[in-house]
């Protein structure tokens, strides 16, 4: 292994090196030339095609900061003559394949999605009595896919398709990780990244091209094979382009290496991403606290509750439990809205037991016009059925109002309809663990049963359970709990395959599933104290990266978002379906990151979030910088690099709705922590648009600077503590009770942060 990522390394594994030109009439390919390379520091060859002498030059060197990696540019020169409709690309001819390679491109491919494909259109649901059943397969749309079956199969990939420009691979024989990284685009647009197996399965090429010319089709909403608006350039005497590559070869035991070695090296093309001050936290609070109150309060005289999106007459937009925001907006608002805001919150739980909870114990996923409705979009039969993701969000934040009552007046007793409700709801859910040993997708909410299984749809119920355990102090919950977190683990995380978050993708990859799976292992460390969990954090957290996109896509500069200037770093990929960025995650605060940041001190993990919670609220549309048509303090679930949408939302374009994402910046407002600061560590670390100093000691405490470079007063939640407080679990809202400090715009301020007492 220790001479394999050398030029004479990689050509003692026998893998090809070759530049390709090809020509194209429309999309189709009608005239290509290759010529092979030899393995060196310089190689340099020429070719004619399409009546122009190209030269193509490739040089080799290893990464200067990475000893498993070799950083690669190859250059292509039109010496003589005009070429018409042409790109280029170089080819890495890899042999000893086989289909139990696990493919990965980020957020766009994991293990080849190589599943059963369904051809349905959107939104896809079960149907085929045969697709539904305790243990059925994984099943996609119509997705970029490897095939299952016999003949040659391959990937054809847009950068903008990816969170970052990256192919790769685990070979189980070699035990060994491939990772091919590139930039998004050159002069022309994006590059294309594409894997070509041959149809005995026992090699593949894997093409880097400039620019992406999908001519099998492009992915468009549940269709793999839609014509494709790629062309290719007309190329001028003495034009060039160059693409920049840097090839990872790693040992990897298992699936896991492949992430672990992603997530470090993520952004070693693109750098770091110097993030910036926009709007405080605090400020952004301010207006969807108002927004909430005009646009999603629900007052009807049988029914008051906070519904998911604005006032309209779809039934999904009006009372959805969990998944994107229904029972869970009311936490922040309860924690720190207004009075008002604060008894709407009350009343939203309280109307979710009284109305939507079942005689089953379980409670009913849509709620609209006095009618329950089920998870099916219509499907006949499945007016009965509730996403299992759903009942273990309900739950979760159910528990999490609970302990925020209990927080804010220790003697107050939770409200009977809670408490009777809560009980019900996971002694049901014990009950369906003991019968089926798994939570499966789909339940039937009247029944109480399980109607499709497998999916790590589930992935934040054992957190759920172990809070409600551990509240309640019933054991049966923290051991179905435990029970729970260790079937996912084994079956899905080890196989780097999370699956099924998500209504409206079968059980595709998906995001959801991976963030509520890292929340459940963190919050099973807190309970339990045991540092397995601890380190099943940290594997999750690394495959969770893969859906947040590493660097600053470049948005069209003529579309909404690109006229804003408006940073894609830190955005988080839906899934594998649902090709498009978002800002935060579906619908969580990202707290578990800070608190594996505090149970490890590895900086990886304030770094993502870092990215992911201070992007947020540059999305959010205000009266003084509308983002596109959305009204004052609406923000759209789009952030759109990808042309799955090319002909309605096409890169850089939002639709005029209201999304979940308010309710994930609302919830990182109250559960991360404008500033960080250890008086022991010297360390002040803002996650708030705000620029932190440290001045030194003064008084006992940690001085600080606070700089408000926005055009909005700040109201900055702070955290301190010392060394040993980090040894304990932040446990739930564990920002409640923090000071706040007032920095005014443009203004700074000295802050002497003390350890609270």
């Amino acid at each position: 292994m220790s001479n394999l990522i050398t030029p004479s390394g990689l050509a003692a594994r026998d893998w090809g090196l070759s530049v390709v030109v090809r020509q194209f009439e429309a999309a189709r390919p009608i005239h290509s030339v290759r010529a092979a390379l030899v393995w060196s520091e310089r190689c340099e060859t020429t070719l004619a095609c399409a009546g122009g002498t190209w030269q193509c030059t490739l040089t080799i060197k290893p990464a200067p900061d990475r000893p498993d990696a070799l950083d690669g540019e190859i250059t292509f020169l039109l010496a003589t003559g005009a070429a018409e409709s042409c790109n280029v690309a170089i080819e890495l001819d890899i042999p000893a394949w086989s289909p139990d390679h696990y493919v990965l491109a980020p957020a766009a491919v994991y293990n080849g999605n190589r599943f059963q494909v369904r051809k349905m259109p959107y939104p896809p649901m079960y149907q085929d009595a045969a697709d539904i059943g305790l243990q059925p397969p994984i099943q996609i749309s119509d997705v970029p896919h490897l095939e299952c079956g016999p003949g040659e199969s391959r990937l054809q990939l847009n950068t903008g398709d990816m969170a970052t420009p990256c192919l790769g691979f685990f070979d189980p024989a070699q035990r060994e990780g491939v990772l091919l990284l590139t930039t998004q685009a050159s002069r022309f647009r994006n590059h294309g990244l594409g894997l070509r197996e041959n149809a005995g399965r026992t090699r593949i090429a894997l093409t880097l091209e400039a620019p992406c010319m999908r001519s099998d089709g492009m992915y468009v909403m549940s269709c793999s094979t839609h014509p494709t608006v790629d062309r290719a350039p007309s190329w001028r005497e003495g034009e060039t382009v160059t693409i920049p590559f840097r090839l990872f070869v790693f040992p990897s035991a298992e699936v896991q290496g492949l992430f672990d070695r992603f997530a470090l090296v993520r952004k070693d093309l693109s750098g770091r991403v110097d993030l910036r001050q926009q709007i405080p936290f605090s400020a952004a609070w301010d207006i969807q606290e108002r927004k909430f109150n005009r646009d999603n309060w629900r007052d009807a005289p049988t029914d008051q509750y906070y519904a998911v999106a604005q006032h309209s007459d779809i039934r999904y937009n009006d009372w959805q439990l969990g998944w994107v925001g229904g029972g869970m907006s009311g936490l922040p608002l309860l924690m720190a809205g207004t009075p008002l805001s604060r008894d709407r919150a009350l009343r939203t739980i309280d109307f979710l037991f009284r109305r939507t909870q079942r005689p089953s114990g379980l409670l009913v996923g849509i709620f609209s016009k006095d009618r329950y409705w089920g998870d099916g979009f219509n499907v006949p039969g499945t007016d009965r059925w509730v996403m299992t993701r759903k009942i273990g969000d309900g739950l979760y934040f159910v528990m999490k109002h609970i302990l925020l009552l209990q927080k804010s007046d220790p003697k107050s007793a939770v409200p009977e309809l809670w408490r009777a409700g809560t009980l019900r709801l996971a002694d049901r859910l014990v009950a369906i663990w003991n019968q089926y040993g798994q939570f499966g997708q789909l339940l039937d909410y009247e029944a109480g049963t399980l109607v499709q299984g497998g999916s790590t749809a589930g992935a934040i119920l054992p957190a759920a359970l172990a809070l409600a355990g551990q509240f309640f102090n019933d054991p049966r919950y923290l051991e179905v709990a435990v029970a729970a977190g260790e079937f996912y683990y084994r079956r899905d995380v080890r196989a780097g395959l999370t699956t099924g978050g998500p209504g409206e993708i079968l059980n595709a990859p998906d995001s959801e599933s991976a963030f509520a799976m890292l929340e459940s292992f963190v919050v099973l460390y807190e309970v339990t104290g045991k540092p397995e969990w601890l380190a099943r954090a940290g594997e999750m957290a690394r495959q969770c990266s893969s859906w947040v996109q590493s660097y600053d896509y470049r948005f069209p500069p003529d579309s909404p978002l690109g006229r804003l200037d408006l940073q894609a770093t830190g955005s988080v990929w839906a899934n594998v379906q649902n090709k498009h960025s978002a800002p935060g995650l579906c619908t969580l605060s990202g707290d578990a990151l800070f608190k594996l940041w505090r149970a490890t001190l590895d900086p990886w993990y304030l770094e993502l979030l870092r990215d992911i919670v201070h992007g947020t609220p540059q999305y959010l549309s205000r009266a003084d910088r509308p983002v596109h048509n959305l009204p004052d303090g609406w923000m759209c679930e789009r952030v759109n690099t990808c042309d799955w949408e090319y002909n309605s939302i096409p890169p850089g374009h939002v639709f005029c709705g209201s999304c979940w994402c308010e309710t994930s910046n609302m919830l990182s407002y109250v559960e991360i922590p404008g500033l960080y600061v250890n008086v022991d560590l010297d360390l002040a670390v803002a996650f708030d648009h705000i620029d932190a100093e440290v001045l030194g000691h003064e008084g006992g405490g940690l001085k600080v600077r606070l700089r408000n470079p926005t055009r909005f007063d700040a109201k900055v939640r702070i955290l301190c503590e010392g060394r040993p407080d980090m040894a304990r679990p932040l446990g739930q809202l564990g920002l409640w009770g923090r000071p706040e400090v007032r920095v005014p715009a443009g203004r700074s301020v000295d802050y002497i942060a003390f350890i609270a007492k």
